[in-house]
């Protein structure tokens, strides 16, 4: 799971290029990126998110937690929300559910 906060915008977006690269190397084809405390994000992160998407050829896909209304908007008017590689939820506990996985008591 990548936790993101405050603003995506060009510096933040060599960290998320970052981050998925090394999930993409150690073979996880599910990434979850929680958006909940993502107060806004530019359009320069969305080449970012849409390559790797496009890279998992249905292998896979990203998991989009809580986005803000703001940013949601900007992911469906790009049309990343729609992908068929792309899911989102509300909440962690829905994410985790979705992969069977059980949440830690």
């Amino acid at each position: 799971m990548i936790v993101a906060a405050g603003t995506i915008d060009q510096r933040a977006r060599d960290g998320l290029q970052t981050a998925l690269r090394k999930w993409t190397e150690a073979r996880h084809n599910i990434v979850f990126l929680d958006l909940t405390e993502v107060t806004q994000m530019d359009e320069v992160a969305l080449p970012v998110l849409a390559d790797w998407v496009e890279a998992l050829h249905g292998r896979g896909w990203l998991g989009v937690i809580s986005p803000a209304d703001g940013v949601r908007r900007l992911l469906e008017d790009k049309g990343l929300l729609a992908h068929p590689n792309v899911r989102t939820f509300e909440t962690r506990q829905a994410a985790r559910m979705a992969t069977g996985e059980r949440q830690s008591t």
